[in-house]
């Protein structure tokens, strides 16, 4: 049988450690690929230099497509002159990518870890019904799960948990389950959908571009989480809980809000929503005493409903930075 033409996505930033072992485990894996690109989001750690010490690339120019050869594979290089957050890297790597010929693009992180049979178990839930499948996080210690419904109706589920309504990879039945919403760790997406539905919001930075092209993405095909089709997770998300906020919480706020406003099935959650998300997130700072965190939340606020997006604030702004 003849292989379709896949080709890895790859959007870095800092973390050429995860990074090299990344490329490795996508040079092994059992569906051999076509090429893998690598998106460089203006790196600062020397991700360029150790990626052509390491035959990856045989140029490091900026703002130009290189290409080399690795194990057979093509491997594509992309290095920007700023940092575009993950929501603009996808857009632009997706852009390249989606006009060199491929037929499917594999989206991913750069701290993500695929096992080798993960793309063909992928492969083989493709459909002309099913032009997504993203595969499991699960492992022993990641508890991942699948998103069969997003409330959109109504307007007092306003926080992303009490609005998503979730089962837990071990009490899914069978290998695939149908899914709303996804992360951008290792969609498979068909290149002809990209064609139909346009590229990830850029405008995000970072958080919800994933949710928002999911949701672009059921208007026009099923989405399939694939519970034997593993990828894991080689950084694991913080679970405590900072009641401090940070800059990462202006951008998810002003993202979520504007979502809910485009998104939203009625004028109750187009314009209660974000108003009840407000005065909660307001309510929370004041009664926990962390007052610094209620610019933040003015900001995003004002910012979400008057689709105010872009990269407006830097990485690494302290809360007590918001006017």
């Amino acid at each position: 049988m003849k292989l379709k033409k896949v080709c890895a996505v790859v959007v870095t930033y800092n973390r050429i450690k995860y990074l090299l072992k990344l490329l490795k485990s996508l040079k092994e894996q059992s569906y051999a690929l076509s090429a893998i690109l690598i998106f460089d989001n203006c790196s600062t750690d020397g991700t360029d230099s150790i990626l052509k010490e390491n035959g990856y690339c045989n140029s490091v120019e900026m703002q130009m497509l290189h290409s080399a050869k690795n194990n057979g594979i093509d491997i594509l290089f992309y290095r920007n002159n700023e940092n575009l957050g993950g929501s603009g890297g996808f857009h632009d790597a997706i852009k390249i990518a989606s006009k060199l010929g491929y037929e499917f693009l594999w989206c991913m992180d750069d701290d993500v870890l695929p096992e080798k049979q993960c793309l063909e178990k992928l492969m083989l839930h493709m459909s002309n019904a099913v032009r997504i499948c993203i595969p499991s996080r699960t492992d022993k210690n990641y508890r991942d799960y699948a998103i069969i419904d997003v409330n959109m109706s109504n307007p007092f589920k306003f926080s992303i948990v009490s609005r998503k309504k979730m089962i837990y990879n071990e009490n899914i039945n069978g290998n695939a389950i149908e899914v709303v919403d996804m992360p951008f760790e290792g969609p498979l997406i068909e290149n002809k959908l990209i064609e139909e539905i346009g590229l990830p919001k850029k405008d995000f930075f970072i958080i919800f571009d994933d949710s928002e092209y999911a949701a672009r993405a059921c208007k026009v095909t099923k989405i399939l989480y694939c519970k034997d089709a593993i990828l894991h997770k080689q950084i694991i998300p913080h679970s405590g809980k900072d009641e401090f906020m940070n800059w990462k919480n202006y951008y998810g706020y002003r993202n979520q809000i504007w979502f809910d406003r485009h998104y939203g099935l009625n004028r109750f959650v187009k314009i209660l929503r974000p108003r009840l998300l407000y005065i909660d997130l307001i309510m929370r700072a004041i009664l926990r005493g962390k007052f610094s965190n209620i610019n933040l939340i003015k900001r995003a606020y004002k910012d979400g409903v008057n689709d105010t997006l872009g990269k407006l604030v830097a990485p690494g702004t302290s809360r007590r930075e918001f006017k």
